[in-house]
């Protein structure tokens, strides 16, 4: 089973602006509106696994959404399930049930990629 997909929230009280990419897949921006999702799905490489990875861009910064050593990415998990705000990124840890903080990284990749376009951001 090497397909998986990455449901991201927005965990915000107003709507936000996220983009996901890989070195293979583009996705286009989306404006999620509170509690929003968004939801992507993707087939993992069997060989060279370390090669599969997406990254989030939101205005705030990025975050890497999937990788291949992620407790979410063994195969008895279905989802990689993250939340978002204007503070930092949170990812679920399925076996012990909490989520986790994770401190936005700048937008340099994604800047090079076109970073968020046409964004939104609200207080």
């Amino acid at each position: 089973p090497n397909e998986k997909t990455v449901v991201v929230t927005n965990n915000h009280t107003n709507y936000l602006s996220l983009r996901c990419f890989s070195f293979d897949n583009d996705y286009t921006v989306v404006h999620l509106q509170t509690w929003g999702q968004y939801r992507f799905r993707f087939n993992t490489r069997v060989f060279y696994a370390s090669s599969t990875m997406f990254n989030c861009s939101t205005n705030m910064g990025t975050f890497v959404a999937y990788r291949y050593d992620y407790e979410c990415s063994d195969w008895r998990f279905e989802t990689c399930d993250w939340r978002f705000d204007e503070e930092s990124a949170y990812i679920w840890h399925p076996k012990s049930k909490t989520w986790a903080t994770y401190e936005y990284d700048p937008n340099y990749e994604s800047l090079n990629r076109g970073g968020v376009i046409q964004g939104y951001f609200a207080n």
